[in-house]
């Protein structure tokens, strides 16, 4: 079986595979992408970004935070209360109930004989 060639002799066609064999036909495109590069790599940064914060969001979502319960106490038993004799016990009650408040002054007697105003001497 053999291949067949094909011959083009469209001049058009000549000229439009010469341009894209040198590279002509891209210089535009070339300068295009050039003048706004700064653009095309932010972008890329950009998208790059919510890649990746996407990728953390679904590992994040994916596990789980663990749940730390407090152990078992079980049920509270009431305590006992010892009771002790002491020879000093009425020491004790006496501090306890010893009052701290002051007792309420007494009222000054009021003189309206007084003068705050300085005195011509």
């Amino acid at each position: 079986m053999s291949n067949p060639k094909f011959e083009i002799t469209n001049p058009e066609a000549i000229k439009l595979i010469n341009d894209l064999k040198s590279g002509v036909i891209f210089a535009p495109v070339k300068a295009w992408l050039t003048k706004y590069k700064w653009y095309w790599v932010s972008g890329l940064v950009v998208i790059v970004l919510l890649i990746s914060l996407a990728i953390g969001k679904s590992i994040a979502d994916s596990r789980r935070a663990p749940v730390f319960l407090p152990p078992d106490l079980g049920t509270p038993v009431p305590t006992t209360e010892v009771v002790v004799k002491s020879d000093y016990q009425w020491i004790r009650q006496n501090i306890l109930n010893y009052s701290t408040e002051l007792p309420d002054p007494v009222i000054p007697v009021m003189d309206n004989a007084i003068n705050l105003e300085s005195a011509n001497i």
